[in-house]
């Protein structure tokens, strides 16, 4: 059915009308963009790089994923131990922090105290039990590097064992193993077929004893 001429030029006159007020809108917002135009960017903002997405996952930056730990080495006045603070990194698990204090026993102190741990060990692996023990296991260097005597293998022993114990809450004991197997002895006077719990009375505070 055709539509009548009178209807049909209403039609057309209402689509006209309404492109117009269309027009007229988008006309109104381009003279108002173009009267109040965007600031410049500042010399500063121009060299700044963008910033980019957020992340959760922490990085491994040099002050704000690190956490201090204390030390014991052997002191050179005497056959006590004594403590150096040392960073390192803030990771997930305390196993792989305990694996960096280890190490770090290994490279020695940084501030002239004597080492506990011979420089040629090698660090396999550290595994924590339910019942907070933890077991380091060393390479044969351990005990094939270690000076031997009663002295030098209770300062190598309670070094390690106070370190991780008084930086690690969860680590109640600490085992050591030699390329994964237990030993009655670290060097024919220390028993090493037992764990040993922390002993910081071999610690020098700083107080004569």
């Amino acid at each position: 059915m055709r539509l009548p001429a009178r209807a049909m030029v209403l039609v057309v006159a209402g689509g006209l009308s309404a492109l117009l007020i269309v027009a007229a809108l988008f006309w109104r917002i381009d003279s108002r963009r173009a009267a109040n135009p965007s600031p410049a960017a500042t010399p500063e903002q121009a060299a700044a790089p963008e910033t980019p997405a957020l992340s959760r996952t922490p990085t491994d930056s040099v002050e704000g994923n690190q956490r201090e730990i204390t030390l014991f080495f052997q002191s050179p006045e005497g056959e006590d131990l004594s403590p150096e603070k040392r960073k390192i990194l803030l990771t997930d698990t305390v196993t792989d922090q305990a694996r960096q204090a280890v190490r770090a026993l290994i490279d020695g102190s940084r501030s002239g105290l004597l080492p506990t741990l011979p420089a040629e060990s090698q660090l396999r692996e550290v595994f924590l039990g339910k019942d907070g023990t933890a077991y380091v296991d060393f390479s044969r260097a351990f005990v094939d590097a270690h000076p031997g005597g009663s002295s030098a293998e209770i300062d190598t022993v309670f070094s390690l064992v106070d370190t991780l114990t008084f930086n690690f809450p969860e680590i109640k004991r600490v085992k050591i193993l030699v390329e994964g197997e237990e030993r009655e002895t670290l060097k024919n006077h220390l028993d090493l077929s037992r764990a040993y719990g922390a002993d910081m009375s071999i610690v020098n505070r700083g107080e004569k004893r």
